[in-house]
């Protein structure tokens, strides 16, 4: 069991190109990519837009960045826990949404994990990912 937390950044502009810059930066293999199409958001504005990118740098570690879709503020900062430890991810959220906000709850996503957002009571993001979680 495992748990871990990176960075999810959100740069102004496009997420691809500061996506690449950032490999050219940091090292890494090609990034997991999902547009928010492909999690279920079809709109024209938002459709060809990164919903989600990973990638593994030697250096750093995992580094997540999106697209932040029109009209919507980038948060006053993010970051993701993910893992498969089920009970310390769960535990993790009930405390990050004391006093916050939850964005989206924890709850089977199209990706096969458990998924939740939230911003907490300091106007920081989070999302927390349990791999495999739907499914048990």
């Amino acid at each position: 069991m495992s748990v871990e937390m990176c960075p999810y950044l959100h740069p102004r502009g496009s997420a691809r190109e500061a996506l690449a810059a950032y490999r050219r930066a940091l090292g890494g293999e090609e990034p997991q990519l999902a547009t928010y199409a492909d999690v279920g958001m079809d709109a024209p504005e938002v459709r060809d837009l990164v919903a989600n990118a990973v990638v593994r740098s030697p250096l750093v570690g995992p580094l997540m960045v999106s697209d932040v879709p029109p009209g919507e503020d980038p948060p006053a900062g993010s970051a993701c826990l993910f893992g498969d430890d089920r009970e310390a991810l769960q535990a993790a959220w009930e405390v990050l949404v004391e006093g916050g906000e939850v964005l989206q709850p924890l709850e089977p996503s199209p990706w096969g994990s458990l998924f939740g957002s939230c911003r907490d009571r300091w106007g920081v993001s989070w999302m927390v990912d349990v791999e495999g979680g739907a499914g048990s």
